[in-house]
């Protein structure tokens, strides 16, 4: 079968992201949570659509092995999703490397206008790239990585009480 991926893969390890759930002690807390980071996911998008220039379209949600989803697809091609729980994965998938780079910007973009600015935001911007599946520069974030990362997190997080 014939494939052709090209894609931008970004993992917030440093928990900057305003749309991340967070937890929280009961179910009321959890719901207000899970409002107040869909507001701000909401916000996120809007400013991702004028700097790419295009409209982005809700698809839904998703939970598939314990992980939330929130899907979106582009008005000329390609998809987009978010990993909400922390830490946030940012996934956006298309056929042309064009396309990946002209998203790869508008993200760089966008993240700039709402995160701080500090050293390790212009990593983090740094870090935003696009990928070729077919040409061995496949650094995708897989579900087995993030289980790691949402490992570490967990155990660095005990280590500090």
């Amino acid at each position: 079968m014939k494939t052709r991926h090209f894609f931008v893969s970004v993992l917030d390890v440093n928990e900057m992201l305003p749309f991340m759930v967070k937890k929280k002690a009961n179910l009321g807390q959890s719901m207000d949570e899970q409002e107040r980071a869909r507001n701000e996911l909401e916000k996120f998008i809007d400013l991702l659509s004028k700097s790419f220039k295009e409209p982005v379209w809700y698809m839904g949600m998703d939970i598939i092995s314990g992980k939330s989803y929130e899907r979106f697809i582009f008005e000329n091609g390609g998809f987009f999703e978010v990993m909400v729980e922390a830490p946030i994965a940012l996934n956006a998938h298309f056929v042309h490397q064009k396309r990946g780079a002209q998203f790869a910007k508008a993200l760089q973009e966008t993240l700039r206008k709402q995160l701080p600015a500090s050293p390790i935001t212009e990593m983090f911007l740094h870090s935003i790239e696009v990928q070729d599946e077919a040409h061995g520069t496949d650094q995708s974030l897989t579900f087995k990585d993030w289980d790691k990362m949402k490992d570490i997190r967990k155990t660095a997080g005990k280590k500090k009480k």
